[in-house]
């Protein structure tokens, strides 16, 4: 069951706050813990929303993992083959609005596809073939949205 999980660039973060997808990614894609990188966050003022405490959009979340030394890319949608590394990804939000979103990170592996790692959902989830006796998260679930931020 781990094999496939040591196989993986990054280790999965779950988020700890509503609206802290995020952050999750961040901390999953630098390695850092997530209550430093929410620390970070809102040390630097960013996610700062009344309504929704923490929600990030594109410039702060690539702010947010310029502070720890990732540089990124924000880059237009085309499809999942795009992605060529780590990528953090705009997914339509499971509450169907068409002014929220949720990040999860994406990341392309040599035996399983596309390896989608979702901070507010424990499975994960396989473009292409899942590992004997993992549960998984059906991919075509995820909808991406018109950008992405890729990891350099």
């Amino acid at each position: 069951l781990t094999d496939w999980l040591s196989s993986c660039r990054i280790r999965k973060v779950m988020q700890h706050d509503n609206n802290g997808c995020g952050i999750a990614c961040v901390s999953m894609v630098t390695g850092e813990q997530y209550p430093a990188v929410r620390q970070a966050f809102v040390s630097n003022g960013l996610g700062v929303r009344k309504n929704r405490p923490l929600a990030t959009n594109f410039s702060e979340l690539q702010r947010g993992l310029a502070l720890h030394g990732v540089q990124s890319q924000r880059r237009r949608w085309g499809t999942w083959d795009d992605i060529d590394g780590l990528g953090i990804v705009a997914v339509d939000s499971a509450y169907g609005s068409s002014t929220c979103w949720h990040w999860i990170v994406a990341e392309r592996h040599r035996t399983y596809g596309i390896v989608i790692h979702d901070p507010d959902f424990h499975l994960p989830s396989f473009s292409d073939q899942t590992p004997p006796g993992v549960v998984a998260h059906p991919f075509s679930e995820y909808q991406p949205r018109r950008s992405w931020i890729r990891i350099l």
